[in-house]
């Protein structure tokens, strides 16, 4: 049995590279993270996040090695998520002692107290 494809007839494979993509989702995965620090806004943070999250799980494997030479590596993005992350609940473990806050905590304990 002869094979019924045609020598004249194939068409050899030509590699085309893909296109470098720029991506917007990697400039906000990697300024969230500072905004959330600076104010300290918890939802910022956690969107921050899922973000570097996102951009590490989508970073191709086999990425040329010039290519995007100003972004941070995506392992980066997710420790500057992280220490954003940490920093929103930072009073949560070292609590401030401002005489300020003192005083409000005295009266709020105080009013409990004698609502009692």
């Amino acid at each position: 049995m002869s094979s019924p494809k045609r020598a004249d007839l194939v068409v050899p494979y030509t590699h085309k590279p893909a296109k470098p993509r720029s991506e917007a989702s990697s400039m906000i995965s990697q300024t969230l993270p500072m905004a959330a620090m600076f104010m300290r806004n918890k939802l910022l943070s956690w969107s921050s996040v899922f973000l570097a999250l996102q951009s590490y799980l989508t970073e191709p494997v086999n990425r040329p090695a010039g290519s995007d030479g100003g972004s941070q590596p995506p392992l980066l993005r997710l420790a500057f998520a992280a220490l954003s992350l940490a920093t929103c609940y930072l009073e949560y473990f070292f609590p401030s002692t401002s005489p300020t806050l003192k005083r409000a905590a005295q009266a709020a304990s105080l009013t409990a107290t004698s609502s009692v």
